[in-house]
Formats: structure tokens, sequence, C-alpha cells
């Protein structure tokens, strides 16, 4: 778990947004996955829960955002609809009583709203049950990249202005490539290196110095 870069962002401006980015938890995906007994295609896998070590990510990091400031600042959670993500947003942002015990998480005062949306998934592979998936194969990095960028441009036309957003490691990594390499935006070298589990990034997007004709 990490929260990088929060304290530089608290100025606000009307040609500013600022994104903190969340790698979800650790999901017994995860575990399942180091330990070698199964694979990333595995279908056991795919809307993996969070495992007990990523319920203290999440415990901790609510703490850290709350001690930060962040927690009041944010407008809007976006969230990768897997369950994962899902746990990982409510439990970062609304808060919880016991996340190892129910699926129900209580609002607190003041939560930011939560929207799940497919476009932040994890990287997609194709499936019998999924119209966007396709016969075992994964998105390649490119299409991760574009996707990720589509994104992006939804999110600078919404009206907030400090936005958090809970998906995957290789869809925010390769977002902040893409916005960096492709889009000619500034990104920091540490920023964009792989996520950690339950790892925080902020970076402040500037309305000057993006352009998205790139972007069809």
């Amino acid at each position: 778990m990490e929260l990088c870069g929060v304290q530089t962002l608290r100025r606000s401006s009307p040609n500013f947004k600022t994104l903190h980015l969340v790698r979800h938890a650790q999901g017994i995906h995860n575990v399942e996955i180091e330990k070698g007994e199964l694979t990333a295609l595995s279908g056991k896998l795919f809307d993996a829960h969070l495992s007990l070590t990523g319920i203290q990510q999440v415990s901790d990091m609510r703490k850290e955002i709350s001690k930060s400031g962040l927690l009041n600042t944010v407008q809007l959670v976006i969230t990768s609809p897997l369950r994962r993500a899902m746990q990982t947003s409510v439990g970062i942002f609304r808060g919880q009583e016991d996340m190892n015990q129910s699926d129900i998480f209580p609002k607190v005062n003041n939560s930011p709203p939560i929207v799940a949306l497919e476009i932040c998934r994890e990287r997609m592979i194709e499936s019998d049950e999924d119209a966007e998936w396709q016969a075992e194969e994964r998105e390649d990095m490119e299409e991760v990249s574009a996707r990720g960028l589509h994104f992006l441009k939804w999110l600078w036309e919404r009206p907030e202005k400090d936005i958090a957003v809970v998906s995957h490691g290789i869809f925010l990594q390769q977002t902040l490539r893409a916005l960096h390499e492709k889009v000619g935006t500034p990104v920091e070298e540490n920023h964009l290196k792989r996520f950690a589990n339950c790892e925080l990034r902020s970076i402040r997007l500037e309305k000057s110095a993006v352009t998205w004709k790139h972007i069809h």
C-alpha cells in the first residue's frame, strides 16, 4: 500500500483535474497465482473477492486518506465493476464495519458517489458468457492503452475536478503510459511503474497540457 503524491496536489483551479488512481487491494486470485496453483485466465479467479490481506490493506488506506484530508476533497469515485475493485472502492471511500463478514458497506457522512464503469475493468478476455470477450484471448497492450485514453477523455468531460479511480494494475499503468507517450502529457517516471495492491498515485492534469486530437 502506498499514498503517492497526495500532499502536493491541493491547488484548485478550473484548468486542472486531479485524479487519484488506486489499484484494487489484494484479491484471492493474487494469492493463488503467486502460489502457482491457477493462472490469470482461470474462470475461477475472474471475479475474485479480496483476501484477508486485501481487507486489511483497504482498512489501512482509508485511515491514510482520512489523515491526509483526501477523503474530504474527492467528489466522485469511478470503479471497475469487478468485485475486488468494488470492495476496495466502497471500503476506502464509504467505510465499513466488517469487510470480512459482509458484503454490505454502510455509508459514512459526506461520502462521494461511486460509479461502476465497464471501460475501466481488468484487461479484457473473451468468454461465451460476455459479448465483450473473445475465446481465451486477452486484449493486447495497445488495446488496453486505447481504452484507457477513451476513459480519460470521458473523465475530462466530467464536471468534477477531484476524482478517484479504483481499477486494475495493467489498466492503470497502460493508461498513464498512453497519456505520457501518445498524448504527450508529462508524467513522472515513478508513476509509470507497476502498481502494487492498494497503491494510490495522484496526478494533476492541466487543460493546456492535454490534447485529445489522437483519440477518436
